[in-house]
Order: structure tokens, then C-alpha cells, then sequence
């Protein structure tokens, strides 16, 4: 904010103050408004679970008063003496209570005392019947069974809940133990569920204690009702929100009293999960609008003021772009008019210096690349001299004569009348002429090959490019044994490829990378050849160009040459007029 107006910074510090206000209310009220709904919807979820609670605890304990008054009245009446008046207090409770189907007692080993009928079919099975043996087992409490079987009497063919428990009982003035078993349907049950209001998604689901469903209220299908026990299970008691088919719920799980059972209610609250959502779309919305609004005038105040420098600084992205020719007019306060002024001086002098900079680089440029191409010509004039001069003193004269009219030949492809470039059908000569020349001074020591593609024979490259390499292949290879060498060139891609291979002892990689470091100047050493050729290549060409030398000891070294085909747009004219 440093680089911006008076008036800017103001702008921005009141919008700032403005939207901070506006996101720090919005916040705060949202927040508050979650947290009080979210304590309304827990407490108004535990107050209904509480009264369901007391619902079916007062059902239970009716229950259980007329188990204590049935027990009560077989205990002080003889089953013998009096089996009529129990037959009918038995009878009539059954009839009396709709939600009672059946009210039976049995002895220790599963015979009937009093009661309705019992369907012969399940007669000899009581004593393994699993309320049976749960009442003997423990005789303190009554057992209220989970697996809603089919009713033992000959009379109903019901599905349900028995609730039983061990009891004493008078026979021929006798104290005996027995089993007192009272059916219940679900009528109940059902009623007490249906007459709370859940939500539309809500119910209520009645587990045992070992997390079997006793019974499950609504619409929910088996999946749903499934989802419901899973959430139930893994929190055995408290409240708590829940998600269940994709809503917002809230559970409440509590024991219910003398017996092992726990009701579970579940509250759809997603309604009110909405509302939240409702709510804080409706503060982001107002955020949205309040900063459209208070946006668009700050836009209007600025705009006056900005438009100016944006010019101006558009025009700074096109000298970062590289165009020094391009000019800001600017109309408006006279500090930016003024500024726009000094900027388009100060564009007219760093293109007149850039300009200065471009022509001194490339007569640098030219400069640099005839002093290394002129590097190669007494090199190998020296070295050729040398080898007459031996040839002469040995009274070789038709060796003699071969060699000078080979060196003569060299030099006329050599001079080019004066051109750098050259097509490669010349350059092989040139390297023809080298070879005949130093196979006269080696006395055949090695052999040689060319497997040129012709279809390259018209490309124009830099003379000179290939001899050093020979060169460097004959005084780094030849041996006691006959080297070969092979010159191979063809076009890859939109490549010339060179390669320059000898037979010989090999080179390590130690020495490879020595080599590399030779090429790149980190490493001084007084060859020419080798080096002359990757600096002139990596003047003319750039990364495109490259040495690669690659060898196996003891079999071959090979100095690949890469030349890109087409000449680089940045040559100098008179280099390019050459190629």
C-alpha cells in the first residue's frame, strides 16, 4: 500500500473496515444461532426420550403388578384345593388386559400348573424354552425375552414378548417352584410409539442387552433400522446428533428400569439442520451483496485515479516483454503526467544502449568464431610439414609428392574461397585428403571407411568440423595393432549426426569425464583439435550442438558430432550469407 495514493489507502482501509465488520457480525450471529439451536434441539430431544422412558416404565411396572398379584394369589391359594378360583384369576387377567395374550404357571420341570391351554405341539419343549431356563437360572428378577416368538398357547397364534420369572406356589399345603410366564403382544408398545412425534424421519428402536432389535417404530425398512442399531451399539447410553440416510438426527439412549432393555429415540432434526444452512447462506448472501456494493463504489472513486497508472504500468509489462518501442500517453494529474514523461525517456535510452550492446556482442560474436576456425589451418599445416620433411629425409619422393598434392587439395577445400560454411560432400573430401596425408606418415598403421548417407551430401556445415576429430582418432588410437577407423554421417530428426569411431585400446571414464571438462574450459590442457571443435560448435549453434564421446576398453572410442540442420535465426548476416 506504500506505492498507492492517499486517497487509495483510505478506500482500501474503509472497505477493509466494512467487510471486517460485516464478517465478524456475520459470525458471531451465526455462531450464536447454532449453538442456542443445537441446545434447544438436545434438550428437547432428552425431555421426549425422558417421557418415553416414563411411558413405557409405568407399562412395565403394570406389567409386573399384575406378575406380584398373580404370584400373590398363587401362593396363598392351594392348586389343589382352590384350582378353580386361581384357574379364573389366571383366565380373567389374560382377558381383562388387551395387551396380555396368555398367562401361564409351571412347575420346576416345565408342566403346566394354571393357565390358558398350551399347543401340544410345544408342551414336552417348555423346560428348554429360553424364558424358562433364564427364570430358574436367576430367580431375583423378571426376564423379559428379545425373539418375539410365536405364542406357546393352543389359542393364539401371536408373535409375542414373554416376560417370566421364577415364583412360589402353594400344592396340598405345600411350597413349591415354578415358573410364572405372562405373553404380551406389541399393542402397546406400538401405541406409546405412535403417540410421540419424532419428525418425520424419527422412531424408536427397543434393544436387549445383548443389542438385539425387540422392536423398531416408523416406516424404516430393515437397512435404515440397521444404520439406526449400528449408531445405538457403539454408544450404549447418552445423547448425542447422528446421521442416519443422509439426515440430521439426534439419539437419545437410555436403560429402562427392571428389565435389561434400552429404548433408543432417535429426533429428525434436519429440518432445523436446514435452517442452519439456510441461515448462513442468507449472511453470505448479505456479505456478497454488502461487498458488491461497497466494491462498486470504491471502483468509481478510484477509477479516476487508477486508470492513469494502469496505462502505465501496462506499458512497463511491454519493456519487461521486450519492446522498447512502444510509448505511454497519458492525460490526467500532472505527477503521473510528469512520470510517464521521465518513463518514456528513460525507454528511448535503454534502447539506444541496447542496441549499442547487440552490435558489440556480434562483432564479438564474428570475431571469436574466424579466430577459432583459423585455429585449424596452422595446426595441421605443422603437423603435414613435419611429415614431408620425414618423408623427404627418408628419400620417399613418391610419398613425397602424394602428400603435397594432398595437402594442396586439403587447402583449397580449407580456404572455400573464404566461406565459413561448406557442404558436407566438400567437408568429407577435405577429410579424404587428410586421411591419404596420414596414412603416408603412419605407414599404413590404420585403416579407414566412410558409411555416409548421400542423402546429406548438400547440408552446409562449418569446415574444419570433422578433421579434428580424425585427427584426434589416429594420435589417440594407433597402437601396435591395425586400428580402423570409421567416419559415418546421417540425418536424425532434424539433426546431422557425425560419428569419428577407432578400434583401439579404449578410453576409461575417468578419462571420458577429463575429456568433458577439456571441452567445457574447466580444465587446461594444450590440445587444440578437439576443443576448437565444441567451442565452434557451441558459438554457432548453441545447447542444440553437442560432442558426445562414449568408448568400451579395449574395442572402441567414439566422439559423436550433433549439428542442427537449420541455421539459428541470431547468426550474423554475413555468417548466414556463408551458410
Amino acid at each position: 500500500m506504500r506505492n498507492l495514493s492517499i486517497r487509495q489507502n483510505i478506500l482500501i482501509a474503509i472497505l477493509g473496515i466494512v467487510f471486517s465488520i460485516l464478517l465478524v457480525t456475520g459470525i458471531i450471529f451465526y455462531t450464536t444461532f447454532s449453538k442456542r439451536t443445537d441446545t434447544l434441539v438436545e434438550s428437547q430431544s432428552r425431555e421426549i426420550n425422558k417421557q418415553i422412558v416414563l411411558n413405557y416404565e409405568s407399562y412395565i411396572n403394570s406389567v409386573i403388578e399384575t406378575a406380584n398379584y398373580i404370584q400373590y394369589a398363587s401362593l396363598n391359594l392351594d392348586v389343589n384345593s382352590s384350582a378353580f378360583e386361581l384357574q379364573n384369576i389366571y383366565l380373567i387377567n389374560s382377558e381383562i388386559k388387551r395387551d396380555v395374550v396368555s398367562i401361564f404357571l409351571f412347575n420346576s420341570q416345565g408342566i403346566q400348573i394354571l393357565g390358558d391351554p398350551v399347543s401340544n405341539s410345544r408342551k414336552d419343549g417348555i423346560s428348554h424354552e429360553s424364558w424358562f431356563t433364564s427364570a430358574l437360572a436367576e430367580n431375583s428378577i423378571f426376564h423379559f425375552s428379545a425373539d418375539n416368538s410365536r405364542s406357546i398357547s393352543a389359542d393364539s397364534e401371536e408373535q409375542v414378548i414373554s416376560v417370566s420369572r421364577a415364583v412360589s406356589y402353594t400344592d396340598t399345603g405345600e411350597n413349591k417352584n415354578g415358573v410364572i410366564l405372562i405373553e404380551l403382544n406389541f399393542r402397546t408398545i406400538t401405541d406409546l410409539a405412535e403417540k410421540t412425534n419424532l419428525g418425520p424421519g424419527g422412531h424408536i428402536l427397543i434393544l436387549d442387552d445383548e443389542d438385539s432389535l425387540i422392536y423398531s417404530s416408523g416406516t424404516y425398512d430393515q437397512i435404515r433400522s440397521r444404520e439406526s442399531i449400528q449408531i445405538a451399539v457403539q454408544n450404549y447410553f447418552g445423547g448425542f446428533p447422528a446421521e442416519i440416510d443422509a439426515k440430521v438426527m439426534h439419539m437419545n439412549i437410555t436403560p429402562l428400569s427392571q428389565t435389561r432393555w434400552r429404548i433408543v429415540t432417535v429426533n429428525d432434526v434436519d429440518e432445523v439442520a436446514q435452517a442452519k444452512r439456510r441461515m448462513l447462506l442468507t449472511l453470505v448472501l448479505i456479505f456478497i451483496v454488502s461487498g458488491l456494493v461497497a466494491s462498486a463504489a470504491a471502483v468509481a472513486i478510484s477509477r479516476r485515479i487508477s486508470n492513469p497508472m494502469k496505462l502505465l504500468r501496462e506499458s512497463m509489462a511491454n519493456i519487461e516483454k521486450g519492446d522498447f518501442y512502444s510509448k505511454v500517453s497519458i492525460s490526467g494529474q500532472r505527477e503521473v503526467v510528469q512520470l510517464a514523461s521521465s518513463f518514456n525517456s528513460m525507454i528511448d535510452t535503454i534502447r539506444s544502449l541496447m542496441e549499442k550492446v547487440v552490435e558489440e556482442q556480434r562483432d564479438k560474436r564474428k570475431t571469436e568464431l574466424r579466430a577459432l576456425q583459423n585455429q585449424i589451418n596452422p595446426h595441421f599445416l605443422y603437423n603435414t610439414l613435419d611429415s614431408i620433411v620425414w618423408l623427404a629425409e627418408n628419400n620417399r619422393t613418391d610419398d613425397v609428392i602424394t602428400t603435397v598434392v594432398a595437402l594442396a587439395k586439403f587447402f583449397r577445400i580449407s580456404i572455400s574461397r573464404g566461406e565459413t560454411f561448406i557442404p558436407v560432400s566438400d567437408e568429407l573430401s577435405h577429410i579424404r585428403n587428410y586421411l591419404t596425408i596420414q596414412q603416408i606418415r603412419y605407414q599404413e598403421k590404420f585403416s579407414y571407411v566412410f558409411e555416409i548417407d548421400e542423402g546429406i551430401y548438400e547440408y552446409m556445415v562449418m569446415k574444419l568440423i570433422l578433421q579434428p576429430l580424425v585427427e584426434n582418432a589416429i594420435y589417440h588410437g594407433i597402437g601396435d595393432e591395425q586400428e580402423k577407423i570409421t567416419i559415418r554421417g546421417y540425418k536424425e530428426n532434424n539433426l546431422l549426426v557425425f560419428e569419428v569411431e577407432n578400434t583401439g585400446y579404449g578410453v576409461t571414464e575417468e578419462r571420458i569425464s577429463e575429456m568433458y571438462k577439456i571441452l567445457n574450459g574447466t580444465h587446461e590442457v594444450n590440445s587444440v583439435g578437439i576443443r576448437n571443435v565444441y567451442q565452434r560448435l557451441k558459438l554457432y549453434y548453441g545447447v542444440e550442438g553437442n560432442v558426445i564421446i562414449t568408448s568400451k576398453l579395449d574395442e572402441m572410442t567414439n566422439i559423436k558430432l550433433v549439428i542442427p540442420i537449420e541455421i539459428p535465426a541470431e547468426l550474423p548476416a554475413d555468417l548466414k550469407d556463408n551458410a
